[in-house]
C-alpha cells in the first residue's frame, strides 16, 4: 500500500497576512483621497474684489464691503458669491463683477442668473461673440416657467441676431412666441428678424403689434417706415416716420432678473430706473416701495414724487396719487408731464365719485372742474400734447360742455394719431353724438393700433352695434 504523505499544515498569516495588509494600504490611499478632496479642497476661491473707482459714494462702498465681509465668512456659499456680483452691477461696478460670478456658477452650476450675469458686461464692452456662451449656458438652465426665462432666451436671440445668426436667433424668437404670442419683445425681435431677411411683409405683421407697448412702439414705427419704403408704400412710410419723430424713447425690456440686482443699488440712478421698470411691468406695489424712499432722500428733486402719484394712481389710490403729484408740482410746477398726470387722476377720481349718487356727483363736478384747470395748464406748456387734451375733452364731457370737448378731442387725434386711446375716446363721443360713420373710422383705427389691445373684443361689439341709418 502506498502511503499518502501527510499535508502541510496551513500557516495562518502566510498570503493571507499580505492581502490583508494590501488591503488595509488600500484603505489608507482612500481615506487620505478623501481628506485631500474634502477637508483640503483643490479649488483655491479668488480672492473677493474690493470697491474701485473714482468719487466712489460712500454708500457704495459700505454695500460693497458688506457683501464682500459675507464671502469672506462664507467662501463657499453660490449665493455670497453671486450676491456680491449683483452688488457691483447694481452700482455700475462691472469690471469686479466676473470673478464673482464665475465662482457663484462653479458652486451653484445649475442657476443661470450666475452665467447670464457674466454675459452683461460684455456686451456692454462690444463682445457678443464671447458673450453668447454664457448667453446659451443660461438658456439651457432655464425652464420656461421661469420668471425672466423669455428675457434670457430673447437677449441671446438679439445677440445671435447681431452676428448675422439669423436661423439661431429665429429660433429662440420663436420659442417664446410659441408659449406668449402677445410677448412685446419677442414680436419686435422677430420684426426686426424679417427686416434683416428682406421680408418687410412679415415684418409689418410683428410690428404692427409693438404699436401699442411703451418697450418698443418708437422703433418699431422706425422700423415699419423703412418696412413701408421698401415696399412701396410712401404714404405709409412717411406717416410711420413722423410718428416715430413724435413719439417718447422706449422704455428699457423689463427684465425680471436684472430688477432683482437693481435692488441691491444704493446709487439713485439705478433706484429710479428699477422703480420705472416695475411700473412699466405692473408691479406697482413694488414700484411704490422702491421709489417712496427716494422721495425722503431727496425732497428737492420733483421726479420720485411724479413717478410714486403716478403709480398710486394706477393703484386707484387717488389721495395719495394726488398729494405726490402735487408735491412734484410744488417742486418743478412748469413739468407738463406732471400737470397731465394730476388732471387725468381728478378726471378719473371724479369719474369714481359720478356713480356715487347726487352728492357723489355734486363732489365729481368740483374734480372734473380741477382736472380742466390741470389739463389747460400741461396745454399752456405743450399746445400739441394729445394725452393733455384728451384729459381735457373727458373732463368738459363730464361738465357738459360737449362741443368743446369733442373739438378737444378731435384735437388730440390730429395732435397724436400714432394712439389707440386717443382714437377709441374720440370714437366712444362721437357714437355717443350719433356721428356714426366718423366714429366707426375712429374705431376701426384704434383697433389697427393696438392688435393687442384688452378692449378689442368690446370695441368690436360697438362697431357691429353702431347702427347703419344716416347720422343726425
Amino acid at each position: 500500500m502506498t502511503a499518502v504523505p501527510n499535508p502541510q499544515p496551513r500557516r495562518p498569516f502566510g498570503l493571507g497576512r499580505r492581502a490583508l495588509l494590501a488591503f488595509l494600504v488600500l484603505i489608507v490611499i482612500a481615506a487620505a483621497l478623501i481628506i485631500l478632496r474634502f477637508v483640503i479642497p483643490s479649488h483655491v476661491p479668488p480672492t473677493p474684489p474690493e470697491a474701485k473707482g473714482d468719487n466712489l459714494e460712500p454708500a457704495v462702498v459700505a454695500s460693497v464691503q458688506a457683501a464682500r465681509d459675507r464671502v469672506l465668512r462664507e467662501p463657499r456659499s453660490a449665493h455670497a458669491w453671486g450676491g456680491m456680483g449683483e452688488v457691483f452691477l447694481a452700482n455700475e461696478l462691472e469690471a469686479q463683477s466676473g470673478p464673482c460670478f464665475a465662482e457663484a456658477e462653479r458652486l451653484d452650476p445649475g442657476n443661470p442668473r450666475w452665467c447670464y450675469f457674466q454675459a452683461g458686461p460684455l456686451l456692454n464692452q462690444g463682445d457678443r461673440e464671447a458673450a453668447v456662451p454664457h448667453l446659451l449656458r443660461a438658456v439651457e438652465r432655464c425652464s420656461d416657467k421661469d420668471d425672466g426665462a423669455a428675457a434670457v432666451r430673447l437677449l441671446l436671440a438679439e445677440t445671435l441676431m447681431t452676428l448675422g445668426r439669423f436661423d439661431e436667433a429665429g429660433a429662440q424668437i420663436r420659442h417664446v412666441l410659441d408659449r406668449q404670442p402677445q410677448d412685446d419683445r419677442a414680436n419686435f425681435d422677430a420684426g426686426r428678424l424679417a427686416m434683416l431677411r428682406q421680408d418687410g411683409e412679415a415684418a409689418r405683421m410683428y410690428l404692427l403689434r409693438c404699436l401699442n407697448s411703451p418697450f418698443a412702439r418708437q422703433s418699431a414705427s422706425a422700423l415699419l417706415a423703412a418696412a413701408s419704403e421698401r415696399s412701396g408704400r410712401a404714404a405709409d412710410a412717411e406717416q410711420f416716420r413722423a410718428q416715430a419723430d413724435r413719439l417718447p424713447k422706449d422704455l428699457p425690456w423689463v427684465d425680471p432678473f436684472v430688477n432683482e440686482y437693481l435692488l441691491l443699488s444704493v446709487k439713485k440712478r439705478n433706484r429710479f430706473r428699477l422703480a420705472e421698470s416695475l411700473q412699466a411691468a405692473g408691479n406697482y406695489p413694488e414700484a411704490v416701495a422702491t421709489v417712496r424712499p427716494l422721495t425722503a432722500e431727496y425732497p428737492d428733486d420733483y421726479l420720485p414724487p411724479l413717478l410714486l402719484g403716478q403709480c398710486l394712481a394706477q393703484m386707484r389710490d387717488f389721495p395719495g396719487g394726488e398729494s405726490a403729484l402735487r408735491q412734484a408740482l410744488r417742486l418743478a410746477p412748469d413739468k407738463v408731464q406732471t400737470h397731465y398726470y394730476l388732471a387725468l387722476l381728478l378726471f378719473e377720481e371724479g369719474e369714481e365719485l359720478s356713480k356715487q349718487g347726487e352728492d357723489g356727483r355734486k363732489r365729481a363736478a368740483a374734480l372734473f372742474r380741477e382736472a380742466e384747470a390741470s389739463a389747460r395748464k400741461a396745454l399752456a406748456l405743450k399746445p400739441d400734447y394729445g394725452f393733455a387734451l384728451m384729459a381735457l375733452g373727458l373732463s368738459l364731457k363730464h361738465l357738459g360742455r360737449r362741443t368743446e370737448a369733442l373739438a378737444a378731442l378731435r384735437q388730440a387725434v390730429r395732435c397724436n394719431p400714432e394712439f389707440a386711446d386717443l382714437h377709441l375716446r374720440l370714437a366712444e363721443m362721437l357714437a355717443e353724438d350719433g356721428q356714426y360713420a366718423e366714429a366707426r373710422s375712429d374705431f376701426e383705427q384704434a383697433l389697427r393700433l393696438a392688435p393687442e389691445a384688452t378692449w378689442r373684443q368690446e370695441v368690436r361689439a360697438r362697431l357691429a352695434a353702431l347702427p347703419k341709418s344716416p347720422e343726425r
